[in-house]
């Protein structure tokens, strides 16, 4: 996999992967109401829409299914701004955006004796952290860890428990030619990522959301001595700024309906 591909794509979080569940065919479930004001300022395009049955699970004489509606976005004016400041060598999207609506039925209010909605939030908060790194690790990163926990405010009222992830994007590094024969060569180093999801009760649905980002800034400064009297310098500055993002995405997260 080429790791300047690095897309949280398919990020439909705390769906696939649910212990003892079965996957059935896919079913059409209404996807969760997103800033979209908030995106489109902000440059946002969205990737992917995808819907799927999660699981069909038997209580006693009761069924209870739940269905999932997935929408994911990237920052696509960061994507385009990063590729401008290295000539197009960089074309990844460094900051994503997803949102899940999980329904069930019977609903939450209604769920058979001994079926509660602490335990099925808590067995969705397991599963969407499982789910969540498989998808890091299947585009590339590594070094996945958990370094946090706390809560966000919602918008409409809620208070979700949240889990912050940090995690290592491998940047290649970058081949500038400045002649026929010569090339400044910047090297391969680490970028540092952070990463959020939230999972709250809203209605009688269960809401997923979060977003991946940069935690830093790429800048070096390379010199490569052409000649006994000729010196290149080459200066890459990406122009990250982590804690932008990072109020960005959480306040994406706490308007997801």
């Amino acid at each position: 996999m080429n790791r300047r591909e690095y897309l949280l794509t398919g990020a439909t979080l705390g769906t696939a992967g649910l212990a003892g569940c079965s996957f059935l065919a896919a079913a059409e479930a209404p996807p969760p109401n997103v800033p979209t004001a908030q995106l489109n300022d902000g440059g946002w395009t969205r990737t992917d829409q995808s819907s799927e049955t999660v699981f069909d699970r038997s209580y006693g004489p009761v069924s209870v299914e739940a269905v999932s509606s997935t929408v994911q976005y990237v920052d696509e004016q960061l994507q385009e701004r990063v590729a401008s400041r290295t000539l197009d060598q960089v074309q990844t999207a460094l900051s994503v955006f997803f949102a899940t609506r999980v329904d069930f039925s019977p609903n939450l209010d209604n769920l058979p004796a001994g079926v509660g909605r602490k335990e099925l939030l808590a067995e969705v908060r397991t599963n969407a952290r499982d789910s969540f790194e498989q998808q890091m690790e299947a585009q590339g990163l590594t070094d996945i860890e958990q370094s946090g926990e706390g809560t966000i405010d919602i918008a409409t009222g809620e208070t979700a428990e949240t889990v912050e992830l940090s995690a290592v994007y491998p940047f290649e590094g970058l081949s500038f030619a400045v002649t026929e024969n010569e090339a400044v060569e910047i090297p391969a180093s680490n970028i540092d990522i952070s990463a959020m999801f939230a999972v709250w009760h809203h209605g009688d649905f269960v809401i997923i959301s979060g977003g991946a980002y940069p935690a830093q800034n790429f800048a070096q400064t390379v010199e490569t001595d052409l000649s006994d009297g000729i010196t290149v310098s080459v200066d890459v500055d990406l122009g990250l700024q982590p804690a932008t993002y990072r109020t960005e995405v959480r306040d994406l997260v706490a308007g997801v309906q």
